[in-house]
């Protein structure tokens, strides 16, 4: 049988499969250099590894010659060498007759000999350490013939000591005496096998690429988080560290030569010892780096989805700079902080670009992205969209194909939106529209350099206090805009009448004769009186402008916050003649400012051209004609835009306790409440969850506990184990969407990123580059970045540690 001992160590120095240094430290593996491995006259027998042979003598359980000729693994070489049987100075070595005389082992050869090992069962000598480590093939090429020794035991005493010498000489003996003490030193641990010794030297220079390529990760990492262009037309070519270039290569490089004239060494040697081809500073790089770093963001906001569990859907389309029609996807989930209280946090997920805006497509482009990036659909609970048809078309809009798909994903329209609106169409009093018309061109008038400073001039000479110094645009988009600008427009009147009187006699006709109609637009009693109206109703909803527009806020507290607003206004309506003497008493000082007289105009019976309604004085007739219609349409156009937002949680309110017991009322919104959701809710039966109910409410009826106003209050201050049902409808409840504000700011984002210098990106290049802008809270690693480029195929430089 032949022995091949070249699959046990690979190159002298690979440890088997079998061994490890970590178990030959264990004990029964463990080595002992000045005892097991060195192979001593002295050392004594191990008595404990013997067995009878025939009664007549021991036979050694360790004893060489049952390793001759066999396949021995790493593990049955290491307790070899541990337990090699060793004769002691008792042993009585047996005598052979050689011609005419007696001859027997001499004890003294184990000493001078460390690679002998004697065999009690042949009475013959090994070389120990060729028995272990000679290559079976060895000889086939040389006279160097593996026999005595090695494949066969030598006990030709008479001749020994020249045949021990001549055996110290072979090459084979050499190579597997230093495979013996190669094997020795990895398995004692004061050695690497050759594989850990080369990934050691390639963790090494791994180690050291990585840290040449971090500051180029974190250029672009900077570039992205402040919004910077990392490209230039010049952004190409060698990048010469000692010369300073004449063209502008773009603000990536210019940081770059920057870290190197600060003090960055690692860069520079980088870009000193690296190939032309290696750099990794080229346009390809950059998106590599920053899809990494979308893709680090995604995978972070994704876990943290999971793991919140019930979400919503936010999102909303509009075109960039290059006409592509961008559709922004946003999700809104309960998260807990790390001071152990819930926040509700909505975050951008990425653009997707769309080539049709049906409400069937952009459905099934919302349902794929939220699968493709690894949100579980089957906890969407809400979608949170604006009024546009095919977002929140009852029948072929986006909510009605997602609310097939998922009936718990209730559709709510966005509040702003629904304020918005509601100004919108409380606007078609004819005297406040023909007003907010007259602000929007008085803007565009004054939008003009050598307007805006004869303007600023009177401003400053005039009486006029307020810090605001410059007209706003009446914007339908940008809701807060909306009430500003009727708000400063009545602050700045005196100095923009002055303003206008002066550019009026001017020489240039379009200045002049436009000066001259908006004039004679403020002059009118109508539109003093009607600007005085609209920003008397406009400051009551501009608090709720801004807050519904907030990110963390509920439902609840929104509609709340809604219901105050419509309860001052009925209060202002109750008592419109007094509410409506100031103002009236306002525009007269006003009008003697301007020199002119509050006037109503003539009446007649069958005037229907304009407002036609019977006063006996100027102030009534303005009450009449158009305060009390603005107010009146005010009140309806909010109400009627929020009575579905209502309907929405009428059930969910049974869950904010009012201090007293449940009415029934109550209980039956619960009991619906558990139908709808009843695959959310823990399976301890409707009795279990109606008990639970009722103690919720016993909870509060305790004058040490206060009311929550809202249903993240409440979720902070439930129990989940104790309340385990009642928690999963409050976290629901939390979840349902407010505003699609979160995407309308993603738009500004895309508007900032995507510009028209800019237009040609690549869709992963935005997504990451509005990633890195946007999230600035979640940390991004360079670490974590060399991870994502390593696995994405082979390099030119080994930075993977």
């Amino acid at each position: 049988m032949k022995r091949n001992h070249s699959g046990s160590l690979l190159n002298y120095f690979k440890v088997g499969s079998h061994t490890t240094p970590a178990e030959v430290q264990k004990g029964s593996v463990a080595i002992d250099s000045s005892s097991a491995i060195n192979n001593d006259a002295t050392a004594t027998s191990n008595e404990c590894n013997v067995q009878p042979n025939d009664g007549n003598n021991i036979v050694p359980k360790y004893d060489i010659s049952l390793y001759v000729n066999k396949k021995i693994s790493d593990h049955e070489k290491i307790n070899f060498i541990k337990n090699m049987w060793v004769p002691d100075n008792s042993y009585t070595f047996k005598t052979q007759q050689i011609g005419s005389q007696n001859r027997k082992f001499n004890r003294f050869w184990l000493i001078k000999y460390k690679w002998l090992a004697y065999s009690n069962l042949e009475n013959s000598v090994y070389c120990k350490m060729c028995v272990l480590f000679a290559p079976s093939n060895a000889g086939h090429c040389s006279s160097q013939a593996l026999n005595q020794l090695v494949k066969t035991g030598y006990n030709n005493w008479k001749n020994a000591l020249e045949r021990f010498e001549k055996h110290l000489l072979l090459n084979y003996h050499k190579d597997a005496t230093l495979k013996y003490d190669t094997f020795i030193d990895i398995m004692s641990g004061k050695l690497l096998p050759i594989n850990k010794q080369i990934d050691k030297d390639s963790q090494k220079q791994a180690l050291e690429n990585s840290e040449k390529l971090k500051p180029i990760i974190k250029t672009v990492i900077l570039c992205g988080r402040q919004n910077l262009s990392l490209r230039s037309h010049e952004d190409y070519g060698v990048f010469d560290t000692k010369i300073e270039p004449n063209k502008n290569e773009g603000n990536f490089r210019a940081i770059l030569r920057a870290r190197i004239e600060s003090g960055d060494e690692n860069l520079k040697k980088h870009f000193e010892t690296c190939g032309k081809n290696a750099t990794y500073i080229s346009w390809n790089i950059q998106n590599q780096i920053i899809e990494a770093c979308n893709e680090i963001i995604i995978q972070k906001l994704v876990t943290k989805i999971n793991k919140a569990k019930f979400f919503s859907v936010l999102a909303d389309e509009t075109t960039d700079v290059s006409t592509v029609e961008q559709f922004s996807l946003c999700v809104r989930f309960v998260e807990l902080m790390s001071n152990n209280e819930y926040k509700i946090v909505e975050q951008f997920l990425k653009f997707v670009p769309v080539q049709s805006t049906t409400g069937q497509n952009l459905a099934d482009v919302l349902l794929e992205t939220l699968n493709n990036v690894g949100i579980d659909l089957n906890f969407l609970r809400g979608q949170g969209y604006d009024g546009a048809s095919s977002m929140s078309g009852q029948f072929k809009g986006v909510q009605a194909f997602i609310s097939n798909k998922y009936p718990t994903a209730i559709y709510v329209h966005c509040v702003s939106h629904s304020l918005n609106l509601a100004l919108s169409n409380a606007a078609e009093v004819v005297p406040i529209r023909n007003a907010f018309g007259i602000i929007q061109k008085i803007y565009t008038f004054f939008n003009t350099p050598k307007r805006q400073n004869v303007l600023q001039n009177n401003i400053e000479t005039s009486t006029y206090n307020s810090n605001k110094t410059k007209l706003k645009q009446l914007c339908p988009t940008r809701w807060v805009e909306r009430h500003d600008s009727v708000i400063i427009m009545k602050q700045m009147l005196l100095p923009v009448v002055a303003a206008l009187e002066e550019i009026q006699s001017w020489n240039c006709t379009d200045s002049s004769s436009n000066a001259f109609l908006l004039l004679s637009g403020i002059r009118q009693s109508s539109f003093i009186i009607s600007l005085l109206c609209a920003e008397k109703l406009l400051s009551y909803t501009l608090p709720i402008s801004k807050i519904l527009q907030l990110s963390d806020l509920d439902i609840s507290e929104a509609l709340n916050n809604v219901d105050g607003v419509v309860f001052v206004l009925r209060e202002i309506r109750s008592n419109v003649e007094n509410e409506f003497k100031i103002i009236f008493d306002e525009a007269n000082e006003i009008a003697n400012a301007l020199e002119l007289t509050i006037t109503m105009p003539r009446l007649t019976k069958n005037q229907t051209k304009r407002c036609n309604v019977p006063a006996e004085n100027e102030e009534e007739y303005y009450r009449r004609a158009i305060f009390i219609p603005w107010l009146d349409s005010f009140i309806n156009n909010i109400s009627d835009r929020f009575l579905k937002h209502k309907c929405i949680i009428k059930s969910f309110k049974c869950l904010l306790p009012t201090g007293n017991s449940p009415n029934q009322t109550e209980k039956s919104q619960y009991l619906k409440l558990l139908e709808f959701y009843k695959n959310d809710i823990p399976e301890n039966g409707v009795n279990a969850a109606v008990a639970e109910f009722d103690l919720w409410y016993q909870k509060f009826q305790c004058p040490n506990h206060s009311l929550p106003h809202n249903a993240i209050d409440a979720l902070n201050l439930c129990n989940d184990t104790l309340f385990e049902t009642i928690f999963t409808l409050l976290k629901i409840f939390s979840t349902l969407p407010v505003s699609t504000s979160t995407t309308e700011r993603s738009f500004s984002t895309l508007r900032r990123i995507k510009t028209y210098l800019r237009n040609t990106m690549s869709q992963n290049r935005l997504n990451g580059l509005a990633m890195l802008h946007i999230h600035r809270e979640i940390d991004v690693q360079t670490s974590e970045v060399l991870s994502v480029l390593g696995k994405k195929g082979p390099r030119r430089l080994n930075f993977i540690i």
